[in-house]
């Protein structure tokens, strides 16, 4: 008897958990939002910085190398391009930012054009 009065307890505990764990969503949104900043602003000082290198460079008269863009674009990059192609950034700026191909960046953001469109 004590058996059953103990698990209905855990149960009624385990409900009662699973409930507020839903009520908990805005906090998740507000740490998505922080981390999306944060990484912006990540973005904008990787991109600072090789602005200041190419100044450097073209003051020191250091001959120029071809950028070598990276392959595989990772799912950070394309949320990056999505946000920074929502806020009004051109695809030749974002490309130099986050040095990922042009023809990419305008895939992705074709892609989520696209995908706006079908919701």
């Amino acid at each position: 008897m004590e058996l059953w009065i103990v698990a209905s307890v855990l149960f009624g505990s385990a409900v009662l958990v699973f409930g507020y764990s839903f009520t908990q969503k805005q906090e998740k949104e507000q740490a998505y939002k922080e981390l999306e900043y944060f990484s912006l602003e990540v973005t904008k000082t990787v991109y600072d910085l090789n602005e200041r290198v190419k100044t450097l460079e073209s003051e020191l008269q250091v001959a120029d190398q071809k950028l070598d863009f990276p392959m595989q674009v990772t799912q950070l990059n394309k949320d990056n391009i999505v946000t920074l192609f929502t806020k009004g950034v051109s695809t030749e700026i974002i490309s130099r930012q986050l040095r990922i191909a042009s023809a990419s960046v305008q895939e992705i953001i074709d892609s989520y054009i696209e995908e706006g469109i079908r919701s």
